[in-house]
């Protein structure tokens, strides 16, 4: 299996990674109906989820994507399999074929732009359309998804081993309850 340091890597325009790039819609929080569909703004924190609506009118509805924070905590960025209001302060990034470990690979890379961003120097839709990121490749002219579903896997699968040996050390450090 190969490792971050065996790949060869390359800049890539976002809109050649994500062919549908759109920025949230303003929703005022006087205007929210408290519902439970997440609410995505610029927070850094629970994944960018800042409140539960229900709204459905006058407001933008992604899933399956990720935001990435265009002011407030600029350029955090998260992964989002479900359904949820985005906030214009926030910017859908989009694949067309999409898997969950790509998204997560992905969104670790974007983390890496936040250094260029601060409150006084926000994502515009212009920075957003000349915006690079580095992302494996094997052939030097597309990005690598293959290796990033595999090294996603990868740790996927030694953190649930990690949890699972706790959870044995626990169980048996009590007796067999926590």
């Amino acid at each position: 299996m190969k490792q971050l340091k065996d790949v060869k890597w390359k800049a890539f325009e976002l809109y050649r990674v994500f062919p549908l790039i759109q920025r949230g819609k303003r929703l005022k929080n006087g205007d929210h109906i408290v519902g439970k569909m997440p609410y995505v703004s610029s927070s850094a924190q629970n994944n960018g989820v800042d409140d539960f609506v229900s709204n459905d009118e006058n407001v933008r509805i992604f899933n399956n994507c990720i935001s990435w924070a265009n002011s407030g905590s600029v350029g955090e960025a998260f992964y989002h399999p479900y359904h949820f209001v985005a906030s214009d302060h926030v910017t859908e990034l989009k694949m067309i074929a999409p898997n969950k470990y790509v998204y997560l690979f992905i969104t670790a890379s974007l983390e890496k732009q936040r250094g260029k961003y601060s409150f006084n120097r926000e994502i515009k839709d212009a920075r957003i359309s000349r915006e690079k990121i580095l992302l494996p490749t094997s052939d030097g002219e597309s990005p690598d998804y293959a290796f990033m579903e595999q090294y996603m896997r990868s740790i996927e699968k030694e953190l649930l081993g990690r949890y699972k040996r706790y959870c044995e050390m626990k169980e048996d450090s009590t007796g067999g309850g926590y």
